[in-house]
């Protein structure tokens, strides 16, 4: 499994009930899409946004067993645009309920989870090439053609192209699953972070604008110093997820080129001129969300093998309280299989 919110959470839920299990994460960062950047004193949650604790579970999760003192409460409310750029209030239901990151950054939540699973090892940098299945159990072999296993359980948390791609040659997975991981498509997304020196806007009554029709180039806009911690006083940092229409045929794109449109669409979208940056910052998203998600008569059919997903395509959507969840959940039916093993 990846080190991504979801198989985190599971590790997390394994390791509170004595289980041990080992993630491979290729990258030297946790919490996948829930990422945040430093820049000197500016802190930027340049993936998801902020998460809502209005799920019991995932309530008492960040709140009561994992330390809630780095908590922050995100003022402002979300409103919303049309195609043509008409903003208007956000939904009155969707506001009332709060919205929360970290004052150190959403990818707190990784870190927190990791340290509070004893159990776990998150081996950092290490990226699974190959995925077999012998007599004993699952085998791994990363980059440097080092073998891991055997495990008697695998949760795969990647993105369903990433899992399709390294089960594919396995002889243990049926064509069915294969077909099942390739029919999930997802949305490449590009964000922008522009910084300013002094508020980039004087007066605004939100957070963040969404755009509701998928039609404008701009999908997301929000400001980070409504989060505490996050920019020094008096600043501006303004994060850009571009819709994925604009972002895929740009994909491959120098980033310095596509500034100037970013910054004509955000002019045009708040009604006034902003001016050049103090500071910029950009990420690519290859997987930013799912269309579509993994139908669970097939997942059942896997984990019969011992083979269990979790994560965003699980669900259909990107959000991390729904990837915390689908982590918790798998981690119970996991315990369940081993408990009779």
């Amino acid at each position: 499994m990846g080190a991504g919110v979801s198989g985190l959470a599971a590790a997390w839920s394994l390791s509170r009930s004595g289980w041990c299990s080992t993630l491979h994460e290729k990258s030297r960062g946790l919490a996948g899409r829930a990422a945040t950047r430093r820049r000197g004193e500016h802190c930027y949650d340049h993936g998801a946004n902020f998460f809502r604790l209005d799920d019991a579970g995932i309530h008492e999760l960040l709140t009561e067993h994992l330390p809630a003192n780095e908590l922050v409460e995100i003022t402002g409310d979300v409103w919303t645009f049309d195609a043509q750029g008409n903003i208007s209030p956000g939904d009155p239901a969707h506001n009332a309920v709060s919205k929360w990151s970290y004052r150190r950054g959403i990818k707190t939540i990784g870190r927190l989870l990791a340290d509070d699973s004893p159990h776990a090892e998150v081996r950092r940098e290490s990226q699974v090439t190959c995925i077999d299945k012998q007599d004993d159990g699952w085998m791994l072999v990363d980059a440097q053609g080092q073998a891991h296993g055997p495990h008697s359980i695998l949760l795969m948390t990647p993105p369903a192209p990433q899992s399709m791609h390294l089960l594919k040659d396995c002889p243990a997975v049926t064509a069915e699953l294969l077909a099942e991981l390739g029919r999930i498509n997802y949305h490449r997304q590009f964000c922008f972070v522009l910084g300013y020196d002094s508020p980039a806007l004087e007066h605004r009554n939100y957070h963040a604008l969404l755009n509701l029709d998928g039609q404008h180039e701009v999908s997301w806009l929000s400001f980070e110093e409504d989060k505490a911690g996050h920019v020094p006083p008096g600043q501006s940092v303004v994060v850009v997820q571009m819709s994925p229409a604009w972002s895929s045929p740009r994909y491959a794109h120098e980033r310095e080129g596509l500034l100037p449109e970013v910054m004509e669409a955000v002019c045009r979208l708040l009604g006034q001129d902003l001016p050049e940056p103090a500071w910029w910052d950009s990420q690519r998203w290859a997987y930013a969300r799912p269309m579509n998600a993994l139908r669970p008569e097939i997942l059942q059919k896997a984990e019969a093998a011992g083979l269990f997903f979790a994560g965003d395509a699980t669900v259909g959507k990107g959000r991390v309280s729904l990837a915390l969840r689908s982590g918790l959940e798998v981690a119970d039916r996991i315990k369940a299989r081993l408990a009779c093993q």
